[in-house]
Formats: structure tokens, C-alpha cells, sequence
């Protein structure tokens, strides 16, 4: 198995406020204090190839910005942080085998990067097993975490029930009248699929008809003809993330007017690449960070200048992860993954650039997720985030704080 190890640096204040961890920026580091080790090791699983390697390669390289910063200013507590990436190839299997070695011979305290359900779905009873907590990027399925699930945690991708409250509010919001919605025969597409029956399905005067694809259907003309009849004023591709960008783009090349996409965290720009100017104020994506804040401009100027690329939302994500992790360790004096996961479930960590505290319910829910829905408008980025690009991101709906999903057991 290949693997590739990072040894990264990172500035920053962390303190406490009225119980919560409050990120202070501007002055000083890490407060310094002996952890007994020189070395903490953090581990990475996400797809570098694979079907979801586009949405996942970015990830590692914002959670390196982070911890980079962080070792500059003398590390946690004295200890400096590495680490060390795994591509899980999107293979379940692969994935596990990841884990454990990153576990019993990497020695890691924690895991980050998981992209998707079914590789988080493999993983997560590893993770209760050695007792060292995972964090999903972009994992939503509601059947990963139970009651009794302690040692994973959602940050950017809020479970499927509750990302399909903020387009259910949004349908409202904007008055929609059909719904078509295309999903992918696998646990978060399932999920998107009961959601939208949950939750769009009762509402008065909106049509919704859905069709279910497998996750590596690629040609969708199928199912969209099905679609067609209803004229469908907003189609969603949100229940089929490995092939929501082409099934918009065949959209359009078959004539759909619909005045609303809805897309599936995914890539922003491809967006336009794939469909040019009907990207423009129609295609609407979910958010989990707040674009124009100048710590985010600062931010991103930062990545752009190493990595000649925009920090997307996938990126600021993981630097906003090592900030929280490195925090755990820093308030706990700790690096045993017991305490690092119980201290971060039960308190709540604030960041500049996300879009909200991020806090747990026991079994690893998010507490105060707030989505955002943006589009993609003609305007110049903020300078320095993102040169040569003509477009920027524009919030059109913020949803109400969404209720955390509750499992079954």
C-alpha cells in the first residue's frame, strides 16, 4: 500500500470562553507544556483515486496547511504534529486495512479525510473497536453513527435527513411547485431518497418524483426522460454525488428548464467547465464555509500562493479539523484518543471560517449545523484566492440550524 507522510507547521491561539473552545487569531501560539512526546501522529484516509478523488485529494492538502502553521509556532505543547495519508481508493476493504495500520504501527491518535459513506461505513467499527476517533469530511449517511457510536464525528457533511431539511426549506423559500430528484442506489443515496419522501413528499402543491441510479451510471438520459414530464422546476442530484455533475450537464443538453440544480458537495467549478453559462445562477450547492470572511481570503491567498489552486470547501475543511483536533489535545494535555474524542464531544469549537460551532450530540452528530446553499455568480474572486477565475460564490438561502438526526438505537 502506498503511502505518503507529511510533516506540517501552523500559528494560532486557542482559548477558552464560557466553556467553549474559541479559536483567538492574531497573536502568539500553542501554549507550551510538555506532552512527553516530540511527536504526534495524525492519520489521513481519502480517496486519491478512484471515482471520488476529484472531491478528496484537496483535503489533506488544507489539513497540511494547518498543522504546517502550527509547528512553526513550536507545535502543542511542544510536540510537533505529522501526517501521514492513505488513499482508500474508495475501496471499503482497502479503507479498513488503512485504518489499522495507521492505528497499530502509525501509532496515530486520530483519523481525518473520510469522504464518503460507504468507506466511513467500513470504517467506523474500527474506529470503536481501538477507540481512536474518526472525523468524516464528507460522509452522511445517518446509518453511520448509532447511540452507542463514540469515536466519529461529522464536520462539513450533516446527515442526509438533515441536509435534505435545508432544500425542503429552500423549496418553500422559493415557492417550487416539482421536484425530480435523481439518487444512487447506496446507503447515503437511499437516505436522500427516504428524506426527500419525508420531507418534500407531504408538502402541499409540490410534485416530487425521484429515480434511483447505480452509483457508477454515468449515462443518466434514461431517467431523466422519466423525469421530464413533470417539468420539474428544481432537479437534484443530491442523492448521487459520484455522478451529480453529469447528470446536470446531460440535463441541460437535453432541453431541461429547470430554474434550480441542486448539487451534491461537489466541485464548484467543474461546474462550468461542464455546462458553461448555465452554471450561473442555477446551479445550487451546500456550504459549510463562510467564503467571504477575511480569514478565510487570508486563508486561501496562503494555499493559492503553496499549492497555485483554490482552497475549496473540501481543503478549508481539513484546516479547520487539525485546528479543532490540535485544540483537543492542547485543552485535554493529552494524547490519548479517549480523552481527545470525550473532550471533543462535549465541547464546542468555533472557527472564522466555518459556518458553524462545531458541536456533538453523545453519539457524534452535528449539534448546530447550519447549511448554507450558494451559486455561482459572474464576479472576480477576492484577490489572490483565486487568479484567473471569473466567477465567485454567492449565498442565495442559510438554513434554519438543523435538527439533529437521532438514530433509531
Amino acid at each position: 500500500m502506498k503511502r505518503v507522510s507529511v510533516v506540517i507547521m501552523t500559528v494560532v491561539v486557542l482559548a477558552t470562553l464560557v466553556g467553549a473552545a474559541v479559536l483567538i487569531w492574531g497573536t502568539g501560539g500553542i501554549s507550551r507544556g510538555g506532552l512527553g512526546v516530540e511527536e504526534i501522529r495524525i492519520g489521513a484516509l481519502v480517496p486519491l483515486t478512484g471515482p471520488f478523488a476529484q472531491l478528496g485529494s484537496n483535503y489533506p492538502l488544507g489539513f497540511q496547511l494547518a498543522i504546517d502553521e502550527i509547528n512553526e509556532k513550536g507545535g502543542v505543547l511542544g510536540a510537533k504534529l505529522k501526517l501521514i495519508v492513505y488513499d482508500d481508493k474508495n475501496d471499503a476493504k482497502e479503507a479498513v486495512a488503512a485504518f489499522q495500520r495507521l492505528v497499530e504501527v502509525d501509532k496515530v491518535i486520530a483519523v481525518v479525510g473520510l469522504d464518503s459513506s460507504g468507506i466511513a461505513a467500513a470504517v467506523v467499527p474500527e474506529a470503536e473497536k481501538y477507540k481512536v476517533p474518526v472525523f468524516f469530511q464528507t460522509a452522511g449517511s445517518p446509518g453511520l453513527l448509532t447511540k452507542s457510536t463514540r469515536f466519529a464525528f461529522r464536520t462539513c457533511l450533516p446527515a442526509a435527513p438533515m441536509v435534505v431539511q435545508a432544500v425542503a426549506e429552500f423549496v418553500q423559500a422559493k415557492g417550487i411547485k416539482s421536484v425530480a430528484s435523481v439518487v444512487a442506489s447506496y446507503e447515503w443515496g437511499l437516505r436522500v431518497k427516504e428524506a426527500y419522501v419525508n420531507l418534500v413528499g407531504p408538502m402541499q402543491g409540490v410534485t416530487l418524483q425521484q429515480e434511483e441510479a447505480p452509483p457508477g451510471e454515468r449515462d443518466f438520459t434514461a431517467y431523466l426522460r422519466k423525469l421530464q414530464p413533470i417539468n420539474p422546476e428544481l432537479l437534484s442530484g443530491l442523492g448521487h454525488p459520484p455522478g451529480v455533475q453529469t447528470l446536470i450537464k446531460q440535463a441541460v443538453e437535453m432541453g431541461y428548464n429547470s430554474k434550480y440544480f441542486i448539487g451534491a458537495f461537489a466541485s464548484y467549478p467543474l461546474y462550468i467547465d461542464l455546462i458553461g453559462e448555465a452554471a450561473y445562477n442555477r446551479v445550487v450547492e451546500f456550504s459549510c464555509i463562510k467564503w467571504d470572511s477575511p480569514e478565510y481570503i487570508r486563508i486561501a491567498q496562503k494555499f493559492y500562493q503553496r499549492h497555485n489552486k483554490w482552497m475549496d470547501m473540501r481543503a478549508a475543511t481539513g484546516y479547520v479539523t487539525a485546528y479543532m483536533i490540535a485544540n483537543a489535545i492542547e485543552k485535554t494535555r493529552s494524547t490519548d484518543p479517549v480523552n481527545i474524542a470525550n473532550y471533543i464531544r462535549s465541547s464546542r469549537f468555533e472557527h472564522p471560517i466555518f459556518a458553524w460551532p462545531l458541536s456533538y450530540t453523545e453519539w457524534g452528530e452535528l449539534k448546530e449545523a447550519t447549511l448554507y446553499m450558494v451559486t455561482l455568480v459572474k464576479k472576480s474572486p477576492p484577490s489572490g484566492v483565486n487568479p484567473g477565475a471569473n466567477w465567485w460564490i454567492e449565498v442565495i438561502h442559510k438554513s434554519s440550524p438543523l435538527t439533529p438526526y437521532q438514530p433509531e438505537k
